[in-house]
């Protein structure tokens, strides 16, 4: 039999519905913060900035390990079922029991986050500047993100029973709605003590209030985000989604579950309990990783420097935000799913695309790497208005251009990895990335302090970071698919090997296309030269379509995703 073509749709369609929503909620979050960065000064950005790591970090220690865990999570209906019926093999069950279970495991973030969110906040506000703790507003500011912590993680329950119906549009909606109007009360409440209070004469303008007032504006839009989630959660599990397909209902408070023909009850699922607990530990360093950035421009660098990179990290990451992100989810609940039962079928299908992502991902880090620091500073400098023209972003964004490649790459190899590692496995990468923790703490030091190199310095220290993370994943994804394929009754290794003879000739052009353009134009500066890099930028895509134009045709047929 073959796999279903509608799992590879709802693949497709989950990337296109979160990319959309992604699109919609960070496009308005992109224009109302480009609005917002003419009244701010980098200090603000600094703080602000400061505040948002507390927030995700709460969260992301608080339920992400479990929304990775729940993608296991058996049905009461598996028991006994033949693996070998390819046709099921990544069904979706909507069995209560199911169901049931990921609503248990729902308030196990809530339980995390209580007493996580009470020690760092507290920790980290013993911390801070005496000048930022005096401002107006700052303590209730505070305590606004706190509360949004605790709001946003009573709609986990809701949440983990979207993923795993694979019900991208309503998360996508809910998600795009909470950032929109998040974006919006943030923008009206700065907007209006500018024009209003400072800029109608009632008062001298006041630097100090205007900051405590910025601030307090960012924590009001992190709890309408949280409240909006959690009435739209609310709305639609009271509506309709309290039912299954059979119509049986499950509860939204903690119940227990039968345990089908073992007559035993029970709240949490052992085995997934089990996962959750070595991919907790995993992540703890992960998180680390992924946000010692940010913990090194704390302990590092200066306010201002802090705005700045954050400012950077906006706009230098709105195409992985935009783009990657959604495709990196997509795949681990894909994975997940399809690699559940092992077949020959399912492997080849998860190899194809695996293989076909990553070959899009190289394409487009090429444009990146090519027209992005010689174009992205004339782009950015109409927007980031006079507060920043004296700072040194317009520089720094031309280094991290040649970030954003490794940060993608990474992304779709780590989302395989963690969909598809065993316990074992995942407790292993664990000490390995404690130790990729001490190799860029190190390189932090070597190039910020030793070479004194400061925010590029912090580039070059992620870079080399993700290049080792991205070698570790790769050579698990080889070494998984060589010795699944090893058992099978058809041995195909080569298929692990992906064409590339496309992409090689690419790139050689593409390197005679950059060496032209820095040569004759370097850094662009006018509108004439924009339009000549838009030019070379609009050639080189039809190249690469008329190189792959037969991987495009059967993308577009969908013949390799089929039997």
């Amino acid at each position: 039999m073959a796999v279903k073509n509608d799992h590879l749709n709802k693949f497709a369609s989950g990337i296109l519905f979160l990319m959309l929503g992604q699109t919609l909620s960070k496009g308005v979050n992109f224009l109302l913060n480009t609005l917002l960065v003419r009244y701010l000064s980098p200090r603000i950005f600094g703080i602000t900035s400061f505040l948002e790591f507390l927030l995700s970090t709460v969260l992301f220690f608080s339920r992400e390990s479990i929304r990775i865990s729940t993608l296991r999570i058996k049905s009461s209906t598996d028991t006994g079922k033949d693996e070998k019926k390819e046709d099921d093999a990544i069904e979706i069950s909507e069995d209560v029991a199911t169901l049931q279970s990921l609503i248990n495991f729902g308030y196990i973030p809530f339980l995390i986050g209580v007493p996580l969110s009470i020690i760092l906040i507290s920790w980290q506000y013993s911390n801070l500047n005496s000048y930022f703790v005096d401002l107006p507003y700052f303590k209730m500011s505070i305590f606004l993100i706190w509360l949004s912590i605790l709001i946003e993680l009573m709609s986990e329950p809701f949440y983990l029973v979207h993923q795993y119906l694979l019900s991208h549009y309503t998360r996508s909606k809910y998600e795009s709605l909470g950032v929109t109007f998040a974006c919006i009360s943030n923008f009206v409440i700065v907007v209006w003590f500018e024009k209003m209070v400072n800029g109608a004469g009632f008062q001298l303008h006041d630097n100090h209030k205007q900051e405590g007032i910025a601030i307090f504006a960012f924590s009001v839009g992190k709890l309408v985000h949280a409240v909006t989630l959690l009435i739209c959660y609310s709305y639609n599990y009271y509506s309709t989604s309290h039912k299954n397909a059979k119509g049986e209902s499950y509860s939204y408070r903690l119940t227990k579950v039968d345990a089908g023909n073992k007559h035993e009850q029970y709240y949490f699922q052992s085995d997934t309990v089990q996962h959750f607990k070595k991919v907790y530990f995993q992540l703890c360093f992960k998180h680390l990783l992924t946000e010692g950035d940010k913990l090194i421009i704390n302990s590092l660098c200066t306010v201002e420097e802090q705005g700045i990179y954050s400012l950077l990290s906006n706009y230098g990451s709105l195409i992985t935000r935009l783009l990657f992100a959604p495709i990196e989810e997509s795949l681990r609940l894909f994975l997940a799913r399809l690699l559940s039962v092992r077949s020959n079928k399912n492997l080849r299908l998860s190899m194809k695309v695996l293989i076909d992502l990553t070959k899009f991902y190289l394409y487009l880090s090429l444009f990146i790497i090519i027209f992005g620091p010689t174009n992205s500073s004339f782009l950015l400098k109409f927007v980031i208005g006079s507060k920043w023209s004296s700072t040194t972003f317009l520089e720094t964004i031309r280094s991290y251009c040649f970030y954003i490649p490794f940060l993608s790459l990474n992304g779709i190899f780590e989302a395989f990895f963690q969909s598809v590692a065993s316990g074992d496995q995942i407790f292993k990468h664990s000490y390995v990335m404690m130790l990729f923790s001490g190799v860029f703490l190190f390189n932090c030091w070597l190039f910020i302090e030793y070479f004194d190199l400061s925010l590029e310095g912090l580039i070059v220290s992620n870079i080399l970071n993700m290049a080792l993370r991205i070698a570790y994943c790769g050579n698990f994804i080889f070494k998984f698919y060589h010795y699944l394929l090893s058992e099978s009754v058809t041995n195909n290794t080569q298929s692990l090997k992906p064409n590339l003879s496309a992409f090689k000739t690419v790139s050689l052009v593409a390197s005679v296309i950059g060496a032209l353009d820095w040569y004759f134009i370097g850094y662009v500066e006018n509108i004439q030269e924009l339009l000549i890099n838009a030019v070379l930028a609009v050639s080189l895509l039809i190249f690469v379509i008329y190189k792959e134009k037969g991987l495009i045709s059967e993308l577009l047929a969908a013949k390799n995703y089929t039997a």
